[in-house]
């Protein structure tokens, strides 16, 4: 009964209740909180208003038991001071009282456990009701009095009263914050807060008002160094203690510089209690009170930013509130709600220090901002409030900008005031502050030192600081100390007394008590900002013996200001690198000078290693906030010169961080010093007025940028009254901001106040229509503009038409471009922007107005929009486009347009795309034709349409002739204006039922030569209705009906009107006219009215019928082919990509007679067969109009015809799988010709029996040139057939077989009438006088057969025995073969033997090759033995991989020692060439060979017998020869007594087999020829070497190239030199390690050798003196005929001298000058010789800065040489003028082989004059125009050129800047050269399309071996197109693909799959 009667009593007085507990303190509330479990009190915790909470703890002692609830009712009653007795009767009634206090069981024991002895509030009843003051209160009270205490002993004097309760906080949103942090910490190291809309201003007490929610709650307050954050933080604490917050019932201020000397681990209640405020008495209840009030509590952290570690979120998951961490361990559990959840965390931290606090636990972020201009002003007057000098110091500050600026921030407006005042207080009139915070702060020590001396004057500066020089410095080595260590507080014991006692008085440092680790106090100081710690370590930096100049330079480091989130924290200075910046700067010298006890130029040094590092970071790439700080370094220094440097950028651009008025007035110095126009682009960067106007104090800013939504109307209006006092403003940008209409007023209003003014850019702001209207009031106001951007606002069409007006008005606008909202763009011209007052006054002022443009685009127009639109552009002059798409316009808007067309004056076009027609609103606006006579088109292509209007037109006279022959009878009539016109309705949906409408129209439209009716719906029914309409359209030109849905029956349709309508000219379908359908006709026959007959009747121009991808039945065949009859004049039939069956094959041919006109029947891809293609073939193969005949059923085919009677026929039957019958038929079809000049039988699957089977017939076919039976799976069997054909067809002259992967099979013919003229001249040589001498080659000549010369090429046979045997046999009665080749046949052992004898019979064998055939040195010498017959000449050349090194050597000694007719051997790499032949023809040694025996193997000789062998000439070339091979070839050399040439270069021969040369070379009295290039033989060896050469007289050629020839060398070749009397050839090419003194005895001793003929000195160093001798010398060389001179002078008077040294050589064929600089003065020089060089040939002048004036006279004179061959004058200056001279003179140089202009700075214009020009040069053979400017035309002309250059074998078009379409007309070119061998196309814009014309050009350039298309754009796709067809070029070596569009896997995989397509940048 009791628990039911207190639970209602409760229920009934909880309403009253609640609002007494109201008024009680915290303390009732925590007692009562005790009794409850923590379950209970976490929930009442979450609860945050008071009165709530307390409703809620009622409701949980309602629901406890009947025990538990009278307890707690009656301590309730005795602890209430404000309970009424009625209601606490009651309570205590229903409560039943006194119950709870004697029993045993009271369930509160437990807190009662918690709580120490004697603290029971339940103890003493009698106490109960008697008012008394608890220990949290006690604690409160004793918090407030030491903090009030604190306060007072901080402000004693220093600072002068001000007020901080008006310091302006910005209060952000948290997202707001977390926005701009992720944005930081994606660009930028610096985060600045800034003010927008999101953000507002508050006092610094509403920081902490009460929250609504129960969390913890976290406030992060930034501010920059000097802001006031600490001050304001003792502010918060000491208004708390005044009473203010009653809301927090305890606050504890923590400064991290403190709590960075606690290094051990504590507890939170050790942090509270130990190291802030320790309760007197009872500290367990304190603590308890603060862990279950959280909500009442404030704990604020000072200067996160000065603590050494960082914030560990790691470890931070749960804590033991008794357990020791960490100082860090315990902010971080504290910062998220780890520890005291739901009490209040403040923090303040210095911006770039916030990225190390995490984002999700901060609620919000406060900014203290500075001074404004009204704070300044305030604290000045109060820090002077009682100087009599106040106004004047407060002028003082406020006039001066620079002090100003440095004021806003409020620690430098203190020091400035300090300063001041000590300026003021010793009577100075003026006070001159300086310029520049480092001079300020030593103003400042100044000021102090001279106050606490009491002196003043000029000389006390020096005088104070040589007497407290130790002080400072001792002072400046604890600040630099603390700096480097990360610590701010320093122990007492760490400085000496003295000193602290001194700057302690003089307010440097403040003295406090600190608390170590160990809570002991102790004394430890400070300095009284951080801002004075960095400046002091500055000084220290600078004047320090201690610290050198590489701790110097480490130590200065701008970029360790900006440090990334995962940085170590060791640095936390924000001024440290301005101050030493400022103590660089020269007035600072003398200073340092007396601090550093150093003479001046010390100083001096360590200030310029400084500016060198500022200088460096000024040439470097910096960010927004850095370039800040460099401008700060900068304008501390003072130095211009660093200045200048820095502000040499054009652009500086700033993001997202706060430009205060000290940054701008640092940029604008910066700006000031700079010699070029800069722009300012400003986002979301924060700017205080004051930083504005600091702007026109700088000329050089050309452009203005702001981006960001905070900027407002009121930043605007700020700014506007800025902007017309910047001179020379050109570009202003106001982007994304928050202006609407009034704020674009005023800056609009400014803007016509900056003449110089180009682009305005207002995009993205809330502009409407009117502010549209202010800003084209300035168009015509501002005459420089050039574009003004409008984009992204809220104008309204209205406003689109406002604009639009303007352009009427103003004439200097050309364009203006408006897509709905988005964008809005009006762009000016150069003419001066006037205002048109009417249409009839500026008609003369707008003549000139051309080329104006409007487009409009994503507004939905009406009918009556489209009228007022219309209107204002017909008052628009000089529009010549109208872009009016996607404006959503329908068929009323459109037929609107077309009505008011002839009141427009649009000289281009209108543009409708994207609108809303239909397809009677798209056949409507066909009328545009015909209502306004200037549309020339009208073009609508599914939502693309566009009306086209008539540019200028084209006036033809009418001239009317009368009957009478009188002359005045005939007159002019007026004249004719003719434009032509067109009409395209694509994809319209056009039906059939609107075509007549439509033809209504078209008729009515005269001039139309264009109709397109592509891709709509008209079908046969409309075709057929198109075609009775085509008789009557006499103008059209061109019809397209692509796309209709047209089938065969269509086609049939429109083939019925070719006897009607003659004027058709060309018809192309495709897919039965479903892909395509077009009909061309001749040109108008209006325009043709004075043509004959004939062109009337349509038969004076070729016509063209096309039917492609269509299967044409058997009867459409017969029907189209009766109607083609009609088709007057057709002279090209195509069927190409259809289905043509046997049938229809034979119906085409019935027709084929009957088109006498007809030239080409393409029937390429028509899948005919094997028997229809025979059909053809012999249905046509005796017509003797046929001149090329092409047949296969997938593929390329095709028939030509000539008019007259063919002279030539050839045939290519390919891809058809042939039987023996189909070969014999085929055969015998053949065999009717008359004539064929090639026959293609490949890729027929003939194989052996079928080549057997076709070779029977071939002596009865007549065939001039050549037989292909490529690909046709031959075997050795097959190729044994062809070889004996050729004994039994006498016209046979070549077999060539390749049975490798590329199958190749070629017979090559020698026609009769050849024979004739062989055998004719044969008879004219043996009828020659007996007693006239003939030559060698005549000799030759007389043993010539009058049977055809024959060759035999076989490849990759892989012969067995039997069949080398049978091979044998068959050579054998071949009597006339002249070449045998042999290669890459695996011959096995004994199969060579099995050809000897044969080979050795065939006394017409003149070439025998044997190439990778695997045969040893023992067959080799038994074949040369063999070969040992006497015969006229044979040349062998064996090529195996083992002939190499000593190798090589012994199978040259045993050649030449088994065969006497031997004359020359020679081994090249692995290749032998032997050349065998009769030496008294030879050698004309009468006495023949007699005593030449060769030696058998088994024969053996006397030892006194010496074997003499007469062969003449060895060489040994790149063979791999060393020492001890030398030394092997010594014994062979002595026994060739005739050996005349010995070539023994490019190997590595060192200085022993040097040694041997020495000894061998004097006994080869006979040697002619010497090469002995590229040696490795040592500097003695060469001089030994060149002194060995005295004895030989013969010497005629000596090659010593490319060696390493020394100067002493050098001087003994020059000695033995003129002993050589029949030297006439010599080289010294590129010979290293010479010197100008070796270079001029070599010139000495070849001055006298006057009989030279060929000199080779490239590379040589000369020296002027040299020069001068080799220049004597040439002068009295009058028999050289070649000169290489390259690279051997360095001056032009040198060269000068050298080429007037030439006059005497007038039998020169080749010059070769490059690399010497010649010029242009060279050229004049040498162009006086020339003339008299009438046989020259060659001429190299590259590489010599030849320009205009020297190539235009080297192009005149070389007109002179008319055996000219080769011009290489690359990598010189000639430009356009000089090349238009070359090409003027190109066909006048008829023997031209080789042309190089590579690298000339020719342009496209200079390139197309040369390429017309190689049209006229048919026998060029190589061509360079690589790396210049090609261009497109440059292309055309080349593409057209190269069709007629019918030689060309090289062409090199490397890096000319073409791109793919250009490259397309070179690819298809170039098939066109079917002699080219190398093409260089790389380092282009090449792509897949060249790369597939490329492919299919290949095929026909059968000589091309090189093809580099490196470094282009080709995809795999291309690649493999030329993959494809590389098979059938078997010729091509190899395709450079390197640096293509291709991933390296596709690369491989190509590479594999052929070799020759190269991938790696060298080709392998």
């Amino acid at each position: 009964m009791q628990e039911m009667d207190l639970t209602a009593e409760l229920e009934t007085v909880k309403p009253e209740l609640v609002d007494v507990l109201c008024q009680e303190s915290d303390v009732v509330l925590w007692q009562i909180t005790g009794y409850l479990n923590q379950e209970e009190q976490a929930r009442v915790n979450r609860v945050a208003e008071k009165r709530s909470r307390l409703s809620l703890i009622l409701d949980i002692i309602a629901q406890k038991d009947c025990r538990a609830r009278s307890c707690i009712i009656q301590t309730l009653c005795m602890a209430c001071q404000f309970l009424p007795m009625q209601l606490e009767t009651r309570l205590m009634s229903a409560a039943g009282e006194g119950s709870s206090f004697d029993d045993t069981t009271d369930p509160l024991q437990e807190f009662s456990r918690r709580r120490p002895a004697g603290d029971s509030l339940f103890d003493d009843p009698t106490t109960i009701k008697r008012p008394r003051t608890d220990l949290p209160e006690i604690y409160k009270s004793s918090l407030m009095s030491m903090l009030l205490q604190r306060h007072e002993e901080m402000n004693t004097g220093i600072l002068k009263p001000t007020s901080l309760d008006h310091i302006p906080i910005n209060l952000m949103s948290k997202n707001m914050w977390k926005e701009r942090m992720d944005r930081t910490r994606r660009n930028l190291r610096d985060l600045q807060s800034c003010k927008s809309e999101m953000a507002r201003c508050v006092k610094v007490l509403e920081l902490l008002e009460p929250s609504n929610t129960s969390e913890s709650r976290v406030i992060v307050l930034l501010g920059k160094a000097g802001t006031g954050k600490t001050m304001l933080m003792q502010h918060i604490t000491y208004q708390w203690a005044k009473g203010a917050l009653p809301d927090l019932s305890l606050i504890y201020l923590f400064e991290f510089r403190q709590l960075n000397l606690i290094k051990k681990k504590l507890t939170l209640r050790q942090l509270l209690f130990n190291f802030f405020h320790k309760p007197e008495e009872d500290e367990d209840l304190v603590f308890e009170f603060i862990c279950t009030n959280p909500q009442r509590l404030c704990i604020i952290f000072d200067g996160y930013d000065e603590f050494a570690g960082k914030i560990d979120l790691v470890g931070t998951h749960t804590y033991n509130m008794e357990k020791p961490v960490s100082v860090i361990e315990l902010f971080s559990a504290l910062y998220t709600g780890k520890l005291l959840n739901g009490c209040t965390l403040l923090v303040t931290c210095r911006p770039k220090d916030v990225l190390d606090l995490p984002l999700h636990a901060v609620d919000q972020v406060g900014e203290v901002l500075g001074f404004d201009h009204r704070q300044v002003e305030e604290f000045t007057r109060n820090f002077f409030n009682d100087c009599s000098y106040k106004e004047q110091a407060l002028r003082h500050l406020m006039e001066d900008p620079n002090i100003l600026n440095m004021c806003y921030v409020p620690a430098l407006c203190f020091v400035c005031c300090m300063c001041l005042d000590h300026s003021l207080s010793q009577g100075c009139g003026k006070s001159q502050l300086p310029n520049t915070m480092t001079q300020v702060y030593i103003k400042m020590l100044l000021a102090f030192l001279s106050k606490k001396q009491a002196i003043s004057g000029p000389k006390c500066s020096k005088t104070l600081l040589q007497k407290y020089r130790q002080e400072i410095n001792e002072l400046s080595e604890l600040a630099m100390r603390g700096l480097d260590q990360s610590n701010i507080v320093f122990y007492a014991n760490d400085v000496s007394n003295s000193v602290i006692k001194f700057f302690s008085e003089n307010a440097f440092l403040s003295v406090f008590e600190v608390k170590n680790e160990d809570r002991v106090k102790n004394v430890g100081c400070a300095f009284i900002h951080l801002t004075m710690q960095e400046f002091f370590a500055a000084l220290h930096l600078i004047t320090s013996d201690s610290i050198n100049e590489t701790e110097l330079r480490k130590s200065f480091n701008l970029k360790s200001k900006w440090i990334s989130k995962n940085d170590r924290k060791t640095v936390f200075t924000d001024m440290f690198h301005i101050f030493v910046s400022g103590l660089s700067s020269k007035e600072c010298t003398s200073l340092l000078s007396t601090l550093a006890r150093h003479n001046e130029s010390w100083v001096e040094k360590r200030q310029r290693v400084i500016l060198h590092m500022l200088t460096k970071l000024g040439t470097s790439n910096l960010s927004g906030p850095k370039i800040i700080e460099l401008c700060h370094c900068a304008h501390e220094t003072q130095d211009p010169q660093l200045a200048e440097l820095i502000g040499a950028h054009q652009k500086y651009e700033f993001r997202n961080f706060r430009l205060t008025p000290v940054d701008m007035n640092a940029l604008v110095y910066i700006l000031k010093h700079s010699r070029r126009d800069v722009c300012l682009d400003i986002a979301g960067c924060s700017i205080e007025v004051e930083g504005l106007d600091v702007l026109p104090r700088c000329s050089a800013i050309q452009g203005l940028v702001f981006r960001s939504r905070k900027y407002n109307n009121v930043f605007a209006e700020a700014l506007a009254a800025v902007l017309p006092k910047i001179e020379f403003l050109q570009i202003f940008e106001f982007v994304g901001g928050n202006i609407n209409d009034t704020g674009v007023a005023s800056l609009a209003r400014a803007l016509q106040d900056c003449p110089h003014l180009k682009e305005i850019n207002f995009n993205d702001n809330s502009l409407t229509d009117q502010g549209i209207a202010e800003v084209t009031n300035v168009f015509h106001k501002v005459t420089s503009l050039r574009k003004v951007n409008l984009n992204n606002n809220i104008a309204s069409l209205d406003g689109v038409f406002t604009l639009i007006n303007t352009m009427c008005l103003c004439n200097s606008i050309e364009e203006i471009h408006i897509d709905g909202n988005r964008k809005a763009e009006v762009y000016f011209s150069n003419r001066a922007g006037h205002l048109m007052k009417s249409a009839v006054n500026s008609s003369s002022a707008s003549c000139n107005i051309k080329n104006r443009k409007i487009r409009i685009s994503s507004w939905r127009m009406t009918p009556r929009d489209m009228e007022n639109l219309c209107k204002i552009l017909g008052r628009c002059p000089g529009l010549s486009e109208v872009d009016l798409s996607s404006n959503e316009l329908n068929d009323e808007e459109c037929k609107t347009l077309v009505e008011m067309l002839p009141e427009l004056q649009i000289s281009k076009q209108i543009i409708l795309n994207n609108n809303q027609l239909s397809s009677t609103g798209s056949c409507y606006l066909s009328h545009a034709l015909v209502n306004c006579s200037n549309v020339t088109e009208v073009w609508l292509q599914s939502e693309n349409i566009v009306i086209r209007f008539l540019e200028q037109l084209v006036v033809e006279p009418d001239v009317c002739i009368s009957d009478s022959t009188d002359p005045v009878n005939k007159h002019v009539q007026e004249p004719t204006l003719f434009f032509t016109k067109k009409l395209r309705l694509i994809n319209c949906q056009i039906q059939v039922t609107q075509l007549n409408e439509l033809f209504e129209t078209v008729k009515q439209c005269f001039h139309l030569e264009e109709l397109d009716l592509s891709q709509n719906a008209l079908g046969d029914r409309g075709l057929k209705i198109v075609a009775q309409v085509l008789p009557e359209l006499q103008d059209v030109v061109h019809i397209n009906l692509s796309g209709n849905s047209v089938t065969i029956a269509g086609v049939l349709y429109l083939a019925d009107s070719f006897k009607k309508c003659k004027h058709i000219r060309e018809v192309n379908i495709r897919s039965g006219g479903e892909k395509s359908l077009t009909i061309a006709f001749n040109t108008s026959k209006r325009r043709n009215v004075d043509t004959g007959k004939q062109q009337e009747n349509g038969l004076g121009c070729t016509k063209v019928f096309r039917l492609k991808e269509t299967d044409i039945k058997q009867d459409d065949m017969d029907k189209l082919c009766k109607r083609l009859v009609y088709y007057d004049g057709l002279s090209e039939l195509d069927f190409s990509d259809s289905t043509l069956s046997d049938e229809s094959v034979g119906r085409l041919l019935n027709c084929l007679s009957r088109l006498s006109s007809l030239n080409l029947l393409n029937i390429s891809n028509c899948g005919i067969s094997p028997e229809g293609a025979l059909l053809l073939l012999k249905s046509i193969i005796c017509w003797n109009r046929v001149t090329a005949i092409e047949l296969r059923p997938r593929g390329k085919a095709f028939i030509k015809f000539v008019k007259m009677e063919a002279a030539h026929t050839t045939c290519k039957f390919n891809e058809y799988t042939l039987d023996k019958k189909m070969i014999e038929k085929l055969s015998w079809i053949l065999k009717q010709s008359l004539c064929l000049t090639y026959l293609d039988l490949s890729s027929n699957f003939l194989k052996d029996e079928g080549v057997a089977c076709f070779l029977q017939f071939l002596p009865g076919l007549r065939v001039m040139n050549e037989i292909s039976l490529n690909d046709n799976q031959l075997s050795q069997v097959g190729v044994l057939h062809l070889v004996e054909t050729m004994t039994t067809c006498s016209r046979m002259s070549e077999v060539d077989v390749c049975l490798g992967s590329n199958e190749r099979c070629l017979i090559r013919f020698i026609w009769e009438e050849e024979k004739a003229e062989t055998l004719r001249l044969e008879s004219e040589r043996t009828a020659e006088p007996q007693g006239k001498s003939r030559s060698p080659s005549r000799r030759r000549a007389s043993h010539i057969s009058y049977h055809a010369s024959q060759s035999v090429s076989l490849k990759e046979c892989s012969f067995t025995l039997r069949n080398l045997e049978l091979l044998a046999s068959k050579l054998q009665k071949c009597l006339n073969l002249t070449q045998l080749e042999l290669s890459y046949s695996t011959i096995p052992s004994g199969g060579l033997q099995a050809l000897e004898k044969t080979l050795a019979g065939l006394k017409s064998l003149k070439k025998l090759i044997l190439r990778d055939n695997g045969i040893t040195a023992v067959e080799i010498r038994s074949l040369i033995k063999e070969l040992d017959i006497a015969r006229e000449v044979l040349n062998v050349r064996i090529e195996e991989p083992w002939v190499h090194g000593e190798d090589a050597v012994m199978l040259v000694s045993e050649c030449i020692s088994t065969n006497a007719a031997l004359t020359e051997i020679r081994a090249e790499k692995h290749t032998i060439y032997i050349s065998l032949g009769n030496h008294s023809l030879s050698s004309g040694n009468s006495s023949g060979n007699s005593h030449f025996t060769p030696i058998s193997d088994k024969e053996e000789l006397p030892d006194e017998v010496t074997i003499k062998y007469p062969v003449e000439s060895i060489s040994f070339i790149r063979c791999g020869l060393v020492d001890q091979h030398i030394y092997l070839l010594k014994p062979l050399v002595e026994q060739c007594c005739e050996l005349q040439e010995l070539d023994l270069s490019n190997n590595s021969i060192e200085s022993r087999g040097a040694r041997i040369l020495i000894e061998l070379l004097p006994s080869l009295e006979k040697l002619r020829r010497l090469s002995l290039e590229s040696m490795r033989a040592g500097a003695t060896e060469l001089v030994q070497l060149a002194r060995s050469l005295s004895k030989l007289q013969n010497i005629e050629s000596l090659s010593f190239a490319h060696n390493k020839m020394e100067d002493e060398a050098t001087a003994a070749l020059a000695n033995i030199l003129p002993l050589m009397p029949k030297l006439k050839q010599i080289n010294f090419s590129c010979c290293s390690s010479l010197t100008p003194v070796g270079g001029l005895k070599l010139i000495q001793g070849l001055s006298s050798c006057t009989s030279l003929e060929d000199i080779n000195l490239d590379s040589i160093p000369l020296n002027s003196q040299g020069i001068g001798h080799l220049a004597k010398g040439l002068s009295a060389m009058s028999l050289a005929r070649r000169l290489i001179l390259n690279n051997i002078s360095t001056s032009v008077e040198d060269t000068v001298q050298l080429l007037d040294s030439l006059k005497s050589c007038t039998i020169l064929e080749e010059i070769s000058l490059s690399n010497n600089r010649i010029g242009d003065i060279g050229v004049l020089k040498l162009v006086e010789h020339i003339p008299n060089w009438q046989k020259l040939k060659k001429i190299n002048l590259s590489q010599n800065s030849i320009g205009k004036t020297g190539g235009e006279c080297l192009a005149k004179t070389l007109t002179a040489c008319k055996f000219i061959e080769e011009i290489s004058l690359g990598n010189n200056n000639f430009g356009d003028e000089a090349t238009a001279m070359w090409a003027d003179v190109l066909s006048k140089m008829s023997q031209l082989r080789v042309l190089s202009l590579q690298s000339n700075k020719i342009s496209s214009e200079g390139c197309i004059r040369l390429a017309e020009a190689l049209r006229l040069c048919p026998h060029l053979e190589e061509v360079s125009l690589s790396e210049n400017e090609l261009g497109s035309q440059g292309a055309l002309k080349l593409s057209q050129a190269l069709s007629l250059m019918r030689s060309l074998k090289r062409l090199d078009l490397k890096l000319i800047n073409i791109d793919n379409k250009d490259s397309v007309h070179l690819a298809a070119g170039l098939g066109h050269c079917l002699t080219i061998e190398e093409v260089n196309l790389s380092w282009n814009g090449i792509g897949d399309e060249v790369a597939e014309k490329l492919a299919e050009v290949l095929p026909r350039m059968k000589n091309l071996k090189k093809l580099d298309l490196e470094c282009n754009k080709i995809t795999e796709m291309g690649t493999t197109k030329l993959a494809e067809v590389l098979k059938n070029c078997s010729a091509i070596k190899v395709i450079r693909l390197w640096k293509n569009q291709m991933s390296n896997e596709m690369a491989k995989a190509f590479q594999n799959k052929d070799p020759r397509l190269n991938f790696s940048s060298v080709i392998l």
